[in-house]
């Protein structure tokens, strides 16, 4: 990463890392597929539930950020040893976060439920799917370290191996026990919320085995979870402002959920549906985002400035060319893809072709934002994350869905009012991608944390 071609370093990083996401896809795409089977209600469950659990994640997450890129400036400056306390940290307080999220996520399950406006007839199999991936948060939390601080550290193919073998374990265990195969009892969308625990858990565990093996080249003892005070206060100070970012912006998503709900179930699993692809295509660019905020965490850690920009153009090239032709394809293949996921529903079906027109423009434009996310959060400057996740949420995408899907159109009910929905999120996504390049032309984001500090 601190040598040799740029491209190569990209790569070699980014490519484990985009099918590491890949596979994180599978799990949501895999209940998708199976309670497709099952009608729009039960699909309903994960897309619902989706929001709610991303948002009581996301609130801890900014601290997994954090560790990124302290591991990674640590280590372009050669201290090894403080990057395996920043790791050590980062485990301790996610495992402490993970245990408090269940008590705030389980109480007032029903409540967020009822705030979303969930349809009556998909509120039951949402609770159920919500409390069980809810009870199941510390079992992930782990392995979200474990990333996080393999990603800082350059070692991409380690998680990647451990999710592979974790997707597959939740393929295979979502139709048993969601259809009750092999003689297991039917249990729906419970099914598919215990086969996402337990498959999660088993990456936990497998990730956990391999930072405290010391036969490693980078591993943890337990004096590293020990708390370092002027370390927590680096950390608080870089994860705080990335935890306000998506926490909010989670939020938002909530707020939108709720607008969504109120066009029904074949409205929402067509959300569900669209927002998978969008999320699957997005691989590209979640991997080169990532790999690149390796490479510019370690160079600017080194003092090399011009290597860290050369990471960001060469990363930017080639989200291009992966995109732009993916997504003219997208554009004319919108009713064959919902039809994959749920072909007995006409209704949801006719949204395909209009929907997946204005997805591919705007992943387009999303996948610059992610780009740029991963510069800032790889120097530790997360405020302009903070404020662009934030305003493309609260500022952008919300009023206007609003105001397209439920003033401008007619709302529920008026034919085409339902696409509102999505000029929003294309609209709001071209915005940001603007705020973030403004962002990083200011320049501050070239100056590390760890020399600031």
């Amino acid at each position: 990463m601190l040598q040799g071609g740029m491209l190569r370093a990209i790569l070699s990083l980014g490519i484990p890392l985009a099918l590491a996401s890949v596979v994180q896809t599978l799990y949501n795409l895999a209940d998708a597929f199976w309670l497709g089977k099952l009608g729009s209600v039960a699909l309903a469950a994960p897309v619902i539930s989706f929001n709610i659990i991303f948002f009581i994640v996301s609130l801890g997450m900014g601290f997994a950020v954090a560790g990124t890129s302290l591991v990674s400036q640590y280590m372009g400056s050669g201290d090894t040893e403080r990057a395996r306390r920043a790791a050590g940290n980062l485990l301790f307080y996610m495992v402490l976060f993970s245990l408090f999220f269940v008590v705030i996520g389980l109480p007032w399950a029903r409540d967020f439920l009822v705030l979303l406006q969930t349809p009556p007839e998909a509120m039951q199999p949402t609770l159920d799917y919500y409390r069980i991936m809810v009870i199941g948060m510390p079992a992930a939390f782990p392995f979200f370290v474990y990333r996080a601080v393999m990603n800082g550290y350059g070692d991409t193919r380690s998680p990647l191996r451990i999710e592979l073998i974790s997707a597959a374990m939740n393929v295979i265990l979502d139709p048993i026990l969601i259809f009750g195969w092999f003689g297991m009892p039917a249990m729906g969308v419970i099914g598919a919320a215990l086969a996402t625990v337990m498959s999660r858990a088993v990456a936990s565990a497998m990730g956990l085995w391999r930072m405290f093996n010391p036969q490693r080249k980078f591993f943890l003892t337990l004096n590293h979870l020990l708390p370092a005070r002027g370390l927590f206060a680096l950390m608080t100070r870089i994860g705080i402002p990335a935890s306000i970012g998506m926490s909010g912006a989670s939020l938002g998503f909530l707020v939108l959920m709720g607008i969504v709900n109120r066009f029904g179930t074949e409205v929402v699993s067509a959300y569900g549906i669209s927002t998978r692809v969008v999320h699957l295509f997005m691989m590209p660019a979640l991997g080169v985002s990532q790999a690149v905020t390796a490479i510019v965490g370690q160079n600017l850690g080194a003092g090399n400035v011009v290597r860290a920009r050369l990471a960001v153009s060469r990363g930017l090239r080639m989200l291009l060319a992966v995109l732009l032709p993916t997504m003219l394809i997208t554009a004319f293949s919108g009713r064959w893809i919902i039809r994959i996921f749920i072909a007995a529903d006409p209704e949801v079906m006719a949204l395909g072709g209009p929907i997946f027109k204005l997805v591919a423009p705007s992943v387009i434009f999303f996948a610059l934002v992610v780009l740029l996310n991963g510069v800032f959060q790889g120097s530790g400057h997360t405020l302009p994350v903070m404020f662009t996740n934030l305003s493309r949420i609260w500022i952008f995408r919300v009023p206007l869905v609003y105001y397209l899907a439920v003033i401008w159109l007619g709302g529920p009910g008026q034919p085409g009012a339902a696409l509102g929905i999505w000029w929003g999120m294309l609209v709001s996504n071209a915005l940001a991608a603007l705020l973030m390049g403004i962002w990083y032309l200011k320049g501050d984001w070239t100056i590390p944390r760890i020399h600031s500090a």
